[in-house]
């Protein structure tokens, strides 16, 4: 008989596929490859079948090395494409022999996921028992950040990947995070679009709240980071002050820098008052008498000049040296008076701050623009300059410069640390949310300086003022005190609970800013998930939570110039993810809401009846014809009326229960970008039946 051995090619492939099963051992065995010294993709491997169970025999050490079979999506490499490989140690690989029968070169070509019953969460012991894949180069991290369970498979109990949450709504949860403690925090990269001063103010406090919320330190221990917030906010509010009395010098004295130059109210006024006594001199007295006359009426004016230009100086100056003690101030007394965050504490935060730098100009000012209203034809409004200041420095052209364009401005302008980019903050319907907030403050404010001080007549006591309105804004102002966060209570500033209430309730949405008042919606959910909320101090009363699918508007509300803030929100904070949006109609009131994700986890206690009952038309398209339809993912059709190519409405045809988020399509050979989005609604009851006449018998 022909010996085997004098039959083979001894050229890979052509002598056989010898395959096998083996184990990545312990990482102490593979040392070299770990430490900075390795050499290619290659694991040590213990194989069934071929190398003996007892390490005595054939130590870990002295085992093959088996190169790694690439997938032809990972990268070799080239060209800086490459992929690392996840074999961990004690993972079950599967491979051949590029050497057949000879068995000493192994390649491992891919694993074979754990199981529940193949025990990953104890240490090495023997060949081919089961042990962790955490080595010290890999430590095994705590249960906030990973699940310990080491499995892959389709089962309840088996690994469940960490969500891009905070750590607390992780842990309220019962769920690991992923990102660590900076997850869930806001950053706001620095861009030539838009002015971030209010969004850095915004996210600096959000942040710190957070941070406090996740140490759960008390407030006299992050002293240095209250500090550190207080810097930055005051960075970005000094700027923001400068830019404002830059534009209120501008509205006073004028610019005459530009081409041609820009004079202000003072100076044309004084040309006209000039204007008018020469006029008036010159019948009776001649151009020589008319010019002194004239030159004298505006000589009588130069000290109370002058002292609106030492005022403005003075203002700014005392303005800045009290603003970081004010920021300080207003910290605490937000900080000492909250449990959970509330989107409403920033906005009132920020609402105060701003509200009180004006007021302050207002106050400053008002001595030195007394002395002119003469002049002037009365009083100036400061606060509207000053304001106007502000929404003219967010807009995209008052920032521009000459070289830039409008591509520059693409890309993100808000960044959620563990869940992606966010749109930036509408300075517009911010500071209308915020300015609805505190107006009564304001209000405040200036009664106190009115009714203390009077109106100031000097410089001295412009400055005077401004002191003691820095020094004042706390006691003037209680917008932080007990009463405004406790639940139930109300003050002059609004309902802003931040403690946890005594049950959470359904989830609630919330409707602000858009410059209008009165709009109010109730949540549409979906599917109901029985759960049970493990924090036991927050979700005490949940056990049952769904997704958010729509909204139904309950008042439309009235004086909106744009569309409001439409927040998705729950007492006990254990929701996440929902957003959405409104349109409004030519009568500034509320159209439609419209889901933009539908979020998870919110609790839910009892809900009526909703179906679709109208359509909102984001977007006409074009190109569609007379016969296309549209359909839901529930099978719903609807009817639409199409004029020269645009879908312009969409009706209904029948009116069924919702049950979960529906998604309109639009069924067309020729259109295109169309998009249309459901209105929730009560099902309206279904009309008597009169007669029913039989056709056929």
């Amino acid at each position: 008989m022909i010996e085997e051995s004098l039959l083979k090619s001894n050229f890979i492939g052509r002598d056989g596929f010898r395959w096998w099963i083996g184990q990545i051992p312990p990482m102490e065995a593979m040392s070299e490859q770990f430490e900075g010294d390795g050499w290619g993709n290659r694991f040590k491997v213990r194989i069934l079948g071929y190398h003996p169970l007892d390490e005595a025999e054939l130590s870990n050490q002295d085992l093959p090395w088996a190169l790694v079979m690439l997938g032809v999506s990972d990268g070799t490499g080239s060209a800086n494409f490459s992929t690392s490989n996840k074999i961990r140690p004690g993972d079950i690989v599967f491979g051949f022999f590029l050497d057949g029968d000879n068995a000493q070169q192994p390649v491992i070509m891919g694993l074979l996921g754990n199981t529940d019953a193949y025990n990953k969460n104890q240490n090495y012991k023997f060949p081919f028992a089961p042990f962790t894949g955490y080595t010290t180069n890999i430590p095994k991290p705590d249960r906030d950040s990973s699940t310990a369970n080491q499995a892959n498979e389709s089962k309840s109990t088996a690994q469940q990947g960490p969500v891009q949450l905070p750590k607390p709504k992780a842990q309220q949860l019962g769920l690991a995070c992923a990102g660590g403690s900076s997850a869930g925090m806001k950053v706001s990269p620095a861009n030539t679009c838009e002015n971030t001063t209010l969004t850095t103010i915004q996210n600096e406090l959000e942040n710190l709240i957070k941070k406090i919320q996740e140490k759960q330190a008390k407030i006299s221990e992050l002293q240095k980071d209250i500090d550190e917030v207080a810097e930055v906010i005051k960075s970005a509010m000094s700027w923001l002050v400068g830019e404002i009395f830059k534009e209120i010098n501008e509205f006073l004295v004028g610019d005459y820098t530009k081409n041609p130059p820009k004079p202000g109210i003072i100076p044309n006024a004084l040309n006209a008052l000039y204007t008018s006594v020469y006029t008036a001199t010159l019948p009776a007295g001649g151009p020589a008498v008319a010019n002194i006359a004239a030159t004298q009426a505006l000589e009588k004016l130069v000290v109370p000049v002058s002292a609106l230009e030492a005022a403005l100086i003075c203002v700014q100056n005392a303005i800045l040296e009290g603003l970081v003690t004010l920021i300080k101030e207003l910290l605490f007394s937000m900080l000492e008076n909250i449990e959970k965050f509330a989107t409403c504490i920033v906005d009132q935060f920020v609402g105060s701050l701003l509200n009180g730098v004006i007021d302050q100009i207002a106050s400053g000012l008002k001595g030195a623009l007394g002395g002119l209203s003469g002049l002037l034809g009365g009083v100036i409004d400061i606060i509207s300059v000053a304001q106007n200041a502000i929404s003219f420095f967010n807009s995209l052209e008052g920032l521009l410069d000459c070289n830039q364009v409008n591509t520059k401005c693409d890309g993100t302008k808000e960044w959620i640390v563990g869940q992606g980019p966010k749109d930036i903050m509408d300075i517009d319907q911010s500071f209308d949310n915020i300015f609805n907030t505190v107006n009564n403050a304001a209000a405040l404010v200036n009664q106190a300086i009115d009714a203390g001080r009077g109106i100031t007549d000097s410089v001295g006591d412009t400055i005077d003022g401004v002191t003691n309105t820095v020094e004042g804004l706390q006691s003037i102002v209680p917008i932080f005190n007990g009463s405004t966060l406790q639940e139930g209570l109300t003050s002059a500033f609004g309902n802003c609970l931040t403690t946890y209430p005594s049950s959470c309730g359904s989830a609630r949405i919330k409707i602000f800013g858009g410059g209008g008042t009165g709009g109010s919606a109730v949540p549409v959910f979906g599917p109901v998930v029985e759960r049970v909320i493990n924090d036991t101090s927050i979700g005490r009363n949940v056990n049952k939570t769904a997704n958010i699918i729509g909204a139904v508007i309950e008042n439309a509300g009235s004086g909106y110039r744009f569309p409001p803030f439409v927040e998705i929100v729950d007492e006990c904070g254990i929701g996440y993810g929902a957003k959405a949006g409104c349109t409004i109609n030519d009568n500034g009131e509320i159209e439609s809401i419209y889901i933009i994700s539908s979020g998870e986890n919110y609790p839910i206690e009892d809900q009526d009846i909703y179906g679709i009952t109208d359509i909102n038309v984001i977007s006409t398209g074009i190109g569609y014809e007379q016969g296309d339809i549209a359909v839901d993912n529930f099978g719903n059709e609807y009817s639409l009326t199409i004029d020269d190519g645009r879908i312009i409405s969409a009706t209904p045809i029948n009116i069924r229960e919702v049950t979960d988020v529906a998604t309109i399509r639009v069924n067309s050979e020729t259109g295109l970008g169309a998009v249309l989005k459901p209105i929730l609604g009560p099902i309206p009851p279904q009309k008597e039946v009169i007669q029913v006449i039989d056709c056929i018998s």
